[in-house]
């Protein structure tokens, strides 16, 4: 199984109701090619902006399709692969996504939102699999 996990910014810090779509849009568009993984958005209001961190995982083609798409979304940019490789079985086995520092009241009524703060969450992420980019992940979710 081949995985890839890259980070980007916002152009334009999204909404709920865009991140909402992003999430149906993608659990669609995975399920039929074979793919999972997680998404984290994660706004500072400090600074404005949001940043995006994803764990995407599948065959290589399929992964290599939506990587192509996820590379020219004009929503993002200042995109940085920080680890690409090959699994044993899927971190992921279904597709979910995370957000933080928006309204989490919002969106917890949506199918496929996670809260990643939780531990009935992390229970579910296969740790067998050894990857520097899934300890990142939840790194990254990580209050500062």
């Amino acid at each position: 199984m081949e995985y890839l996990v890259y980070a980007s910014q916002a152009a334009v810090p999204p909404t709920a109701e865009d991140l909402s779509a992003l999430l149906s849009y993608s659990r669609l568009r995975n399920l039929q090619e074979g793919i999972t993984g997680m998404l984290i958005y994660r706004f500072v209001p400090e600074a404005g902006r949001g940043t995006f961190m994803q764990l995407l995982e599948g065959p290589r083609p399929e992964l290599d399709a939506v990587w192509q798409r996820i590379s020219a979304d004009r929503r993002h940019h200042s995109i940085v692969v920080i680890e690409e490789g090959t699994a044993p079985e899927r971190i992921f086995p279904d597709w979910s996504m995370g957000f933080r520092d928006v309204e989490e009241a919002a969106l917890s009524g949506i199918e496929g939102f996670a809260d990643l703060g939780s531990d009935a969450f992390w229970d579910r992420v296969n740790f067998r699999v050894p990857t520097g980019g899934l300890r990142l992940l939840r790194s990254f979710y990580e209050p500062v």
